[in-house]
């Protein structure tokens, strides 16, 4: 076949880095979870860096506990029920070998889950607040199970990420705020998958079915810092503006990336053996830049709109990197950038109401549109994000208990119609396989917040 078994050997290697390096790729950012407290998703977030409640304005606004007095607490839990099912009729994938692959869309394959929050201020003086918020700002999970069709580019995908943020606000005593905090993020990645070896059968002439399919896991975790800045003014008693920005950060997930069945040449031949080497995986969290906007209409009804922007044109899906001397099972660079798909910036559009209609109950209601940064070029199974609309309904109960306060909502996902993937390689030379399908995506949220100040 070659001139040389050494040229043999160089050229195995190569079709190996391109017949498996490609589907191990990374959730580049991951999921960015804005549902931070019940108070706020009440609204869908709408003018929440201008409408500091209690004490989770440290996640929106830092400058926002300049408005609380004495020290504050709050504390709740934010649920997700998140319907995702892919059409099986509508669901065809290939090998890279151009065979079909069998399997079906995945069923349901996102669990019920719930994340925890809890922020803490304190005033100092009376020009200095100071406070510490711990809550889940990103995270993403599916399992689509052993039949997927697409299970040679995603199966099993696990990303959670922890955020502490010590905060400060000062004020001028003539209405206006500067807040800041430092934002302490650690992120645990864990992802599984099959590996197609067709590619490499394909490429020296292998009969089909030489090589058996490999498994492929990967784990990584990793400590970042980015920075939050605010800023709210009481333009007039009843209306108030805000703006907080994030810096953003990188993620460097390290840890080890294991391959069974990997296809390995020897003295006495070709053999399938497991290959475990010391891997890292980049993730760009995106610098955000959000606006508020709350006004007082009357005594009983007020009146929020806000928006935010984020850079993910900054992140992409890249990946897994070796960390060994003389790597073999994954590559020792990212690929060009320009063999990168990236993703777009995004804006987030919001508008609510908040109706007071006695002394301890208010009614709130908000609306929420989200851009998606992937589209359709770059949507996959492991990204299978679309443009949505959110509606949301909230209530707030005071003097619960005693002196604590109740917001509980509850909210849903609208998208525009079914969430359509066409994925194929951007480089049909490195063996990845195809996958289209229809998705069906119905999610809900749910969530609770008791605050208090003492």
């Amino acid at each position: 076949m070659y001139s040389s078994r050494s040229g043999f050997v160089k050229k195995f290697c190569v079709a190996l880095a391109l017949a498996v390096f490609a589907p191990t790729t990374a959730i580049a950012g991951g999921l960015s979870n804005s549902d931070q407290s019940a108070s706020a998703s009440g609204v869908s977030n709408a003018g929440s860096v201008a409408n500091p409640e209690n004490a989770s304005t440290i996640f929106f606004n830092p400058a926002g506990m300049s408005r609380l007095s004495g020290t504050n607490l709050s504390f709740g839990a934010i649920l997700f029920e998140i319907d995702a099912e892919g059409r099986d009729s509508q669901t065809s994938a290939t090998r890279a070998n151009g065979d079909p692959v069998v399997g079906d869309g995945g069923g349901d394959h996102v669990d019920t889950f719930a994340v925890p929050n809890v922020y803490l201020t304190h005033e100092v003086n009376d020009w200095l607040d100071v406070g510490v918020g711990v809550y889940v700002p990103y995270g993403l999970g599916f399992d689509y199970g052993d039949e997927f069709a697409g299970r040679f580019i995603g199966d099993e995908t696990e990303l959670v990420s922890y955020g502490v943020s010590p905060s400060f606000a000062v004020n001028s005593g003539e209405g206006f705020s500067l807040g800041g905090g430092i934002n302490v993020l650690y992120a645990n990645a864990e992802q599984r998958n099959p590996v197609d070896f067709s590619g490499v059968e394909a490429r020296f002439s292998l009969p089909s079915g030489t090589l058996s399919d490999g498994q492929a896991l990967l784990e990584g975790e990793d400590i970042a810092v980015e920075f939050s800045l605010g800023m709210l003014w009481q333009a007039t008693p009843e209306t108030s503006f805000g703006f907080s920005a994030r810096t953003g950060t990188e993620f460097n997930l390290k840890g080890t990336g294991t391959i069974n069945n990997f296809p390995t040449l020897s003295a006495s031949g070709l053999t399938q053996t497991t290959v475990t080497e010391q891997i890292e995986v980049p993730i760009t969290i995106p610098q955000s830049l959000s606006f508020g906007f709350a006004h007082q209409l009357s005594d009983a009804l007020k009146l929020l709109a806000g928006a935010t922007w984020a850079k993910w044109s900054d992140a992409s899906a890249l990946t897994v990197v070796s960390r060994e001397t003389t790597p073999m099972a994954f590559p020792a660079e990212q690929p060009p950038e320009e063999q990168v798909q990236s993703w777009k910036d995004t804006w987030q559009w919001r508008v609510g109401a908040i109706w007071k209609m006695t002394p301890t109950w208010s009614l709130k209601a908000g609306y929420l549109f989200d851009e998606s940064p992937v589209t359709l070029k770059t949507r996959s199974p492991l990204t299978p994000f679309d443009d949505y609309h959110q509606v949301s309904f909230g209530a707030q109960v005071q003097d619960v208990a005693g002196d604590w306060t109740l917001d509980m909502f509850v909210a849903r996902v609208f998208y525009e119609g079914d969430i359509s993937i066409d994925y194929t390689a951007t480089d049909p030379a490195q063996g990845q396989t195809s996958f289209k399908s229809e998705y069906d995506v119905v999610p809900w949220t749910a969530g609770l917040q008791f605050s208090r100040e003492f």
